[in-house]
């Protein structure tokens, strides 16, 4: 009987070793590190003034922070030149003014080797991988950073949520190229900057075609994406973003080259926090996508890129793949190098502390009231982690959403809609194992099996970029609020790979089976009927979860709720009929009394409900009602107490 199992675990470990040299073919990754696109441009001034910011003791140092800022994901929106000197829709002022992208809610900083056109933080150069040219990309840091302003403070805070208006940035920028190449005058003075000293009318001419090539391109994305006429124009706005729309659509519609093979990216969600990510079991506001080993973050992070401009295709494989039924070709620009150092990184983030010289000081005795408070009706679906223990694994709470009573489309859309497979037809999901993938399947799949097939397009360099992470450590001194941490050495990295026991293709079934049994958990909708909070999470899930996790440093993360739609603490500790329906968003300025920003100004109004006085989904605020029956006292003193996590 042994006997037989390992002949067929043998033969499995061929089939997968057959598949994965068919999917690679004579495309294997290289090993070497590449060479960061931004040592290529010649350095400009920023545009425009740049704030000076404080920086909250995180640990990182200077050094991290700038690779943060600036590793490439492999992300590529147009080529770098052409954003350094393109002019805004309807003005002759630059794109990147640093008024413009600050409007915009995007971080200005200064021009600088790593940056060299003085972009905001998170807008990276990456190599375009057939001409070597470099272009444009966002890295983690565009959506994960942000600013708070106090007292004339503006203090910057690593891995917190962006208030920025993804939405808008990508339409101005498509007026912006469509606008450029339809107008001669703005045209030539775009040319003449891009082309220089190489300017001439054939190469004008040249430039042209490419700029109306890439225009078309950006406004084919653009109207993927868009919102039907019945929704506000602003309905995304400032803070939140539809990922999950957006990742589906990126998958469906693109790289299986059919854009009317789309969703309507209808339930936009605040962008999570970072610190505690690498340590959660499981991540995604719809406690989705398992963080295993290796492939966990991968993954995660490979469909993340293929949200934000990763140019996933997938095609009919060529001739000798198809004799060994592998029907279909992966490709995409994703930097798998540049994904396991951001995430190394991201590993050793810490939750910022509340900074007493900056924000008014907590009240102690009203903390501790508010802890025990905490304790008795929070601190079970939101553990609570003292710093010291942040970098240790948890293991998140998933909550039903008919238990929570929170706004549940953007649940429902990552996890309901479904798209045609296509080309993928009859493959199936995980590329090596799992089911068949019929006519028309759940959206996301597509997407995943995506992110899949180009970590197993790149075998070893997906297992070094997996590897980094966990080979990367980090250690506080006692009293210290700044870690020190050691990366992974290269020379050692190189060495753990080549005696590395368990391949890609291993980590692959592992994720495969990880997300099954998430997804097998959530299909039990009964299962938890008639569950009392106190217990809730120690049993199985209901169909469609939130995810709650530890609240360090929440007091850096407004607004709340998944979907944005509640500003601050205090009004989250009101019954869902009392709370505002209606708020200012995209103001910096922090309210450190009722623990949000100020909502009496911004730069675009919120509201749950339409015209009519219907609470709009994807935009409701309501539920999520624990704690609304303390007095006001007492829910001061637990908005007094969430300032010390």
């Amino acid at each position: 009987m042994v006997d037989v199992m390992l002949k067929e675990k043998r033969a499995g470990h061929l089939k997968a070793l057959v598949i994965t040299v068919a999917i690679v073919g004579t495309a294997c990754a290289s090993s070497s590190r590449n060479k960061p696109a931004a040592e290529s441009i010649s350095v400009v001034p920023a545009v425009g003034p740049v704030p000076e910011r404080i920086e909250l003791p995180q640990g990182w140092g200077d050094d991290i922070r700038k690779k943060f800022w600036f590793t490439s994901q492999g992300s590529r929106i147009i080529p770098y030149l052409w954003f350094t000197w393109l002019e805004q829709p309807n003005s002759e002022a630059l794109f990147r003014d640093a008024g413009h992208m600050e409007m915009l809610r995007y971080l200005p900083v200064e021009s600088s080797p790593e940056n060299p056109a003085g972009l905001p933080i998170g807008f990276v150069a990456a190599h375009d991988s057939e001409t070597n040219e470099p272009w444009v990309g966002m890295t983690c840091a565009a959506c994960h950073t942000n600013q708070l302003d106090f007292n004339g403070k503006k203090l910057l805070i690593e891995g917190a949520p962006t208030l920025a208006n993804f939405v808008l940035f990508y339409s101005r920028l498509v007026d912006a190229l469509n606008e450029t190449n339809q107008d001669d005058a703005k045209f030539k003075r775009f040319a003449r900057k891009v082309l220089a000293e190489d300017y001439s009318d054939r190469a004008a001419a040249k430039l042209r075609k490419k700029l109306a090539s890439v225009a078309l391109e950006a406004t084919d994305r653009r109207e993927v994406n868009d919102l039907p006429a019945t929704f506000p124009q602003d309905f995304t706005s400032y803070a939140r973003l539809d990922a999950f729309g957006n990742i589906q659509n990126a998958g469906t519609a693109f790289a299986l080259h059919d854009l009317e093979n789309k969703n309507v990216p209808s339930g936009p969600v605040s962008y999570p926090f970072l610190w505690g990510t690498h340590q959660s079991d499981v991540v995604q506001w719809n406690a989705s996508a398992p963080n295993t080993p290796i492939v966990g973050p991968l993954a995660r992070n490979v469909g993340e890129v293929v949200g934000v401009f990763g140019n996933l295709s997938m095609d009919k494989a060529s001739w000798w793949k198809r004799l060994l039924g592998i029907k279909v070709s992966y490709s995409s620009n994703v930097d798998i190098d540049g994904l396991g150092r951001l995430e190394s990184w991201v590993k050793t983030l810490r939750s910022p502390e509340w900074p007493t010289e900056f924000f008014p000081p907590i009240d102690d005795a009203k903390a501790s009231i508010g802890e025990a408070l905490f304790d008795g009706e929070c601190a079970q679906c939101h553990q609570v982690i003292p710093r010291h223990k942040e970098g240790e694994k948890y293991t998140a709470c998933k909550t039903p959403i008919d238990e929570l009573g929170t706004d549940p489309v953007a649940a429902q859309n990552a996890s309901l809609r479904t798209a045609k497979t296509l080309i993928l037809e009859g493959t199936k999901e995980d590329i090596l194992f799992g089911d068949k993938l019929s006519a028309e399947s759940a959206a996301i799949k597509i997407p995943v099996n995506g992110a899949l097939g180009i970590i197993l397009k790149h075998p070893k360099k997906s297992l070094e970029a997996g590897l980094r992470p966990l080979r990367t450590h980090s250690s506080a001194p006692r009293g210290s609020s700044t870690l020190q941490t050691a990366e992974a050495n290269e020379e050692q990295l190189d060495s753990d790979v080549a005696a590395h026991e368990k391949s890609v293709e291993d980590y692959v079934t592992d994720y495969f089976k990880a997300r099954g049994s998430l997804e097998k958990s959530e299909a039990n909708e009964g299962a938890a009927r008639g569950v009392s909070q106190s217990n809730l999470c120690d049993n199985p899930q209901k169909k469609l979860v939130y995810k709650g996790r530890p609240l360090n440093a929440i007091w850096a993360t407004a607004p709340y709720l998944h979907n944005g739609s509640v500003p601050n603490l205090w009004e989250l500790l009101k019954k869902g009929e009392d709370r505002v329906d209606s708020f200012w968003v995209g103001s910096r300025e922090f309210d450190p009394v009722n623990v949000g920003y100020v909502t009496s100004k911004g730069l675009n109004e919120f509201n749950v409900k339409d015209s009519a006085g219907k609470i709009m989904p994807g935009n409701s605020n309501r539920g999520h009602e624990f704690g609304t029956d303390w007095s006001d006292e007492q829910k001061r003193a637990v908005i007094e107490y969430m300032k010390k996590l």
